[in-house]
């Protein structure tokens, strides 16, 4: 892109000391390939210009989805994720073009022009994360709040209740749960109604664990 993601990041900090994080990982599972997860920690280290200043990067659809936000981190989000996948899809594949998105019935974004390349979004808090990948994935990002017992109840198996009764830290475990099953709809493209209380497939998570923060890449 005509100007860096870093040269971005560095018009609009308030803070010193701001990057993206990448990470890479191998699948050994039935999509064997390389998944890359472009994230940043730090949405609240840029000024609220920000959003006003870098808006116009955006495709129409998504230009109209970061102005229904109200509030300046939600907008934020919305930018840096998309700057994520430019980042990534130039870093890791050569391409320079303007991502265009189409959606399946769902509402799911693909890639209009490269369709053998997936990503998916995700962000909390001031956290925002992109994963890509030559497979279909799914990615979350949650940041860890206090475990809502009722909520635990609504969407976990009896199995994973269990484990955080048990659990010395059960709300880390719960929004680890919740990060699995979040990417794992996000993954099918369905809405995560659907599998709230399923069991998972085994083997199909990559996760991360920050001080603040749970991600888990499906794929």
């Amino acid at each position: 892109m005509s100007e860096s993601l870093h040269s971005i990041i560095q018009k609009y900090a308030v803070a010193e000391s701001l990057a993206v994080d990448v990470k890479m990982f191998s699948s050994t599972g039935p999509e064997c390939g390389k998944a890359f997860i472009y994230s940043f920690y730090h949405l609240d280290r840029l000024s609220d210009a920000f959003a006003a200043g870098e808006m116009h990067r955006l495709p129409e659809l998504r230009k109209k989805k970061c102005e229904r936000y109200k509030r300046q981190v939600d907008k934020k989000a919305c930018i840096f994720t998309y700057l994520l996948l430019k980042e990534g899809l130039m870093e890791q594949y050569g391409i320079s073009d303007v991502p265009q998105f189409v959606y399946n019935e769902h509402g799911k974004p693909y890639l209009r022009d490269t369709p053998n390349i997936f990503f998916n979004f995700s962000h909390s808090g001031n956290a925002a994360a992109c994963a890509l990948a030559n497979f279909e994935i799914g990615l979350d990002i949650q940041e860890i709040r206090p475990l809502n017992k009722s909520v635990a109840r609504k969407v976990c198996s009896d199995k994973e209740l269990r484990q955080l009764e048990e659990s010395d830290d059960a709300d880390r475990l719960f929004c680890r749960f919740w990060t699995q099953k979040e990417s794992c709809a996000k993954a099918k493209g369905v809405g995560v109604a659907g599998i709230y209380k399923d069991a998972l497939p085994p083997g199909r998570f990559a996760g991360w664990d920050g001080e603040s923060y749970c991600m888990t890449l499906y794929c």
